[in-house]
């Protein structure tokens, strides 16, 4: 993928278990509005373990979330405050602790994760006179409050990642973004923690029983917050004309952007006939055994998105997969080697690739498994993704990196 030519040529010679080139200790700082299971509450916290065991300190300041605990496990400190708010006051209390916190620990540099983190991040970080590298790996608003935040972004020693070519599309062409302090890093997956042979059968058992899932089913998985454009609807249409009773969808992600589709979605079940047929979990902490329970993984958003880590999540554990050409979709999966992908919007399309992705044989499954995880292994291990973020944060800490932040200062 050419994306992947934009990684620095340090990166290519050192791994993850030798970070004796780096500074010793040097705190880094995650902002980020929570911590609830999705994007990107789950690459913040896989970075800052990463960091953690690359011989770092690693910080996380957010509203709080269900994987706190798994960060806390790995020795990375959090601190609790209302960074999901943004009135005015919020910011403002926010910004407030943020800096005593800061003066408490000391980091080197601050890492926000989300516009809404890097409205609050990009202040502290010109008060404090500290460099500020942004994350952005969904579609930026429209608004002219983004316009604002960036910038003030553009004032400060601040490097912008993006996940994908359409992120980083967006940001230069949409928002102006320079192209120089723009970083494209896809995102990276643990293919240890991915692998078929590491999923014991109690996490399978455990899944299929807190899901109902009858055994021998056919589980089709979509890992998709209920928002406007997301593709329930359009999977549930497809359904319908497969007519087989062993079929079971299940529909993964949190309503908290938009609780209104997912009251719609609901009876568009009712409406279709299929009650008892979908499931719909609020979020997943085993990704791992979710995949490999699924025969089929579903991404038919018609809304962009900037990267969709289930993708890469199914492919390293060998699942077939059905994507929409939409948004960066297309630059996570191999078309016609490792996925179906089909026209945005189209039912019938949809339809024809659930038929085949279920219908595939033990051979067929096999085949396709081992060009999914090779696909995976050559262009996202998560080494490459870590050791391109650790570029980041070294650029800007190197002395050419400290002159350019005394300059901006």
């Amino acid at each position: 993928m050419a994306a992947h030519a934009q990684f620095s040529q340090s990166s290519k010679k050192r791994t993850a278990n030798k970070p004796s080139s780096r500074a010793p200790r040097t705190t880094v700082l995650h902002i980020v509005a929570d911590l609830e299971p999705g994007d990107p509450a789950r690459e913040t916290v896989d970075l800052a373990v990463q960091t953690q065991r690359a011989g770092w300190r690693a910080l996380i300041a957010s509203s709080g979330g269900l994987l706190v605990t798994e960060a806390e496990r790995a020795a990375v400190r959090h601190t609790g405050m209302p960074l999901d708010q943004s009135s005015m006051l919020a910011s403002w209390g926010n910004r407030m602790r943020l800096g005593a916190l800061i003066q408490k620990e000391r980091p080197a540099l601050l890492h926000a994760h989300g516009i809404n983190a890097a409205a609050q991040a990009g202040a502290v970080a010109r008060a404090q006179r500290l460099p500020l590298v942004v994350d952005f790996t969904q579609p930026l608003p429209h608004r002219p409050r983004t316009r604002r935040i960036l910038k003030r972004l553009g004032k400060l020693p601040c490097i912008v990642r993006v996940s994908s070519d359409y992120m980083a599309r967006q940001l230069r062409d949409t928002f102006h973004w320079p192209a120089d302090r723009l970083r494209l890093i896809p995102p990276g997956i643990d293919l240890q923690l991915y692998h078929p042979g590491s999923i014991a059968p109690e996490r399978l058992q455990e899944l299929s029983r807190l899901w109902r899932i009858p055994e021998h089913a056919a589980v089709i998985l979509m890992p998709m917050p209920f928002t406007e454009g997301g593709g329930h609807e359009l999977l549930l249409k497809a359904l319908v004309p497969l007519k087989r009773d062993d079929i079971f969808a299940v529909l993964i992600g949190n309503n908290r952007p938009a609780s209104g589709v997912h009251t719609e979605i609901d009876a568009l079940v009712d409406d279709h006939g299929l009650n008892g047929k979908v499931i719909m979990p609020d979020y997943c902490l085993d990704w791992p055994a979710a995949c490999w329970l699924a025969n089929v993984v579903v991404v038919p958003n018609t809304a962009p998105r900037g990267q969709v880590p289930e993708l890469l999540a199914a492919q390293a554990i060998g699942r077939p997969v059905i994507v929409s050409d939409c948004g960066a979709n297309c630059e996570l999966v191999q078309s016609g080697e490792t996925a179906w992908v089909i026209p945005p919007r189209n039912i019938s399309a949809l339809s024809r690739a659930l038929t085949e992705a279920a219908g595939l044989n033990t051979n067929q499954r096999l085949d396709l498994a081992r060009r999914t995880r090779d696909f995976i292994a050559g262009n996202f291990p998560q080494t490459k993704w870590f050791n391109a973020m650790m570029d980041i944060y070294e650029s800007l800490m190197s002395p050419a990196g400290r002159r350019r932040k005394a300059a901006a200062a």
